[in-house]
């Protein structure tokens, strides 16, 4: 674990949540989060597409749309304080200077027409009311911290210009141009090539030991939480199914969708392995199975129980959480896993590559 982590929570969530509205009336996306980030620590949030895991880091921004969803239960709090209870106008305070997001597509989240500098300048202007000088100071300031080759140059070109990591980087200049206390980052490394997704890995790195800042990654690459998350939450279907340490997790998965995300890696060490995967997709949040969600795709099911009996989360030990009934009555002793040795090595944090 980073060593300017503290154990006492920047970000403290917990019951959360989320609808949205459909034709059908409100319909639950997420809906018993809890998790924790300490100061200067690193949390995954992970899971497959639909899980629930971008709307939870939306939700802490403050940027679910207005009118087409809502927070029925639960608690998010930043030091303590409650950010549910903001107005818009409150929130614009809390964003960017206390919590920024890198978004998934930086291209996307660039705006073509303005040059980098003014887009990051402009952040820089609205959360901490800088002057233009101070305001381009801090960027030019930032892009090098990223590590932007001439970043005073570079910072008056256009967004076209750059490559994707050097966008990528870009988006992390912005996050961090006001100094936050903790960035969420949404699938940051997607669609990179692994050894610009090692660079990047190693900024994020870099700048929780140098800032204290805390990290919640939102990922579906499990790779990438091995290198460098000192906590795990699975989703799965809008609920935590799993909470745990790194090394814990990748050691000793307590909940078969876990296990089956890890058997479904890609296995370096592991030649002539076929590619494992978990069969079905995530039910619609209007088609949710009756019992534990997960049980149609479950190995482990059984169907007097899993398939009529909703599980809690609950605590296996201190560190240690599942939904699994099967785990929590030791039915279960052992899940099966399969983790390439470079990986299992990165989560127990013996070595410094890539994930």
């Amino acid at each position: 674990m980073n060593a300017a982590a503290s154990r006492e929570p920047l970000l403290e969530i917990r019951d959360l949540q989320i609808e949205f509205d459909s034709d059908d009336g409100w319909m639950r996306v997420v809906d018993g989060v809890r998790l924790d980030v300490p100061q200067g620590g690193a949390r995954a949030l992970v899971g497959e597409s639909g899980s629930g895991k971008t709307v939870t880091a939306l939700a802490v921004m403050g940027l679910l749309p207005k009118r087409h969803s809502r927070i029925p239960g639960g608690r998010i709090r930043l030091q303590g304080r409650d950010l549910l209870g903001r107005t818009e106008r409150q929130m614009r305070g809390v964003r960017g200077t206390e919590i920024a997001m890198i978004f998934q597509e930086p291209m996307t989240s660039l705006n073509p027409a303005y040059t980098v500098g003014e887009q990051i300048a402009e952040t820089v202007r609205v959360h901490t009311g800088a002057s233009r000088r101070e305001a381009w100071a801090r960027t030019v300031e930032s892009l090098d911290l990223v590590g932007i080759p001439a970043a005073r140059r570079r910072a008056a070109e256009y967004p076209h210009t750059f490559s994707g990591g050097m966008r990528q980087r870009v988006m992390i200049a912005m996050a961090i141009s006001c100094r936050p206390k903790l960035l969420i980052a949404d699938e940051p490394t997607t669609a990179l090539d692994v050894t610009v997704q090692a660079a990047i890995l190693q900024l994020l790195r870099e700048l929780r030991e140098s800032t204290s800042m805390a990290v919640l990654l939102v990922t579906h690459d499990l790779g990438v939480v091995a290198d460098f998350c000192d906590e795990v939450t699975v989703m799965y279907a809008g609920q935590p199914v799993e909470e745990a340490g790194t090394v814990e997790l990748f050691a000793d998965p307590r909940h078969p969708y876990t296990s089956g995300l890890l058997r479904a890696m890609p296995q370096a060490a592991h030649a002539g392995l076929d590619l494992s995967s978990i069969p079905g997709v995530v039910p619609r949040p209007d088609q949710m199975p009756t019992g534990c969600r997960f049980h149609p795709r479950c190995s482990h099911a059984r169907n007097d129980l899993c398939d009529t009996e909703e599980p809690e989360l609950a605590l296996l030990d201190d560190t240690r959480a599942s939904r699994c009934l099967r785990i929590q009555r030791g039915e279960i002793d052992r899940l099966p896993r399969i983790v390439d040795d470079r990986i299992a090595a990165a989560g127990a944090g013996l070595d410094g590559g890539a994930g």
